[in-house]
């Protein structure tokens, strides 16, 4: 899948169409909006600690990426145009890490889900093997929504869950996850 079709809409199963595009420099007033609408649970749930606020180094660490080895897909509401949802891997080689954060008001209504979606596959596309997340205990979403993309407990302690998913050859995301 290339960059161009990340763009087709997203349909979720209530039937609402989202935009879906690669993260640009562009975005960072709109993500640094955006993170502050978060509640201060979901800021923690992301990050694992209190967080306010997104510093200048992280908006442009988060948005000036090379859409290789860093990977940013943003679902965009059609009317409003307003980002509700990034999914990102970071990777070295063939191994990454994954994260997602979605907007408070949208959480529960499958966007999280066929954000990952999309972005396994522009994983796999750029050769990554295996993608790790880190979630809190107590995120039982996350946790979920994890798992149910393939990803499984490989570790526990401190208050996070490590989880692995590791590709498996021949497996089409578009129809597995």
């Amino acid at each position: 899948m290339s960059l161009n079709a990340t763009r087709a809409p997203l349909l979720l199963s209530d039937g609402t169409p989202l935009r879906v595009r690669a993260i640009r420099p562009s975005d960072k007033e709109a993500l640094a909006r955006e993170f502050a609408r978060l509640s201060p649970e979901s800021r923690r749930r992301r990050f694992f600690a209190p967080k306010r606020e997104l510093s200048e180094a992280e908006l442009r660490r988060l948005t000036e990426i090379d859409h290789h080895s860093h990977e940013a897909l943003v679902a965009i509401e059609m009317e409003s145009g307003r980002g509700i949802a990034v999914a990102r891997y970071a990777a070295e080689a063939t191994r990454g890490e994954f994260a997602i954060t979605v907007a408070d008001d949208w959480q529960g209504r499958g966007v999280g889900s066929a954000l990952a979606r999309r972005l396994l596959m522009r994983a796999r596309e750029e050769g990554v093997t295996v993608l790790e997340a880190t979630a809190l205990v107590d995120n039982h979403a996350a946790l979920a929504l994890l798992r149910r993309l393939g990803f499984r407990v490989c570790s526990l302690g401190g208050g996070t869950v490590d989880l692995r998913l590791e590709f498996e050859p021949g497996v089409d995301w578009a129809a597995a996850a």
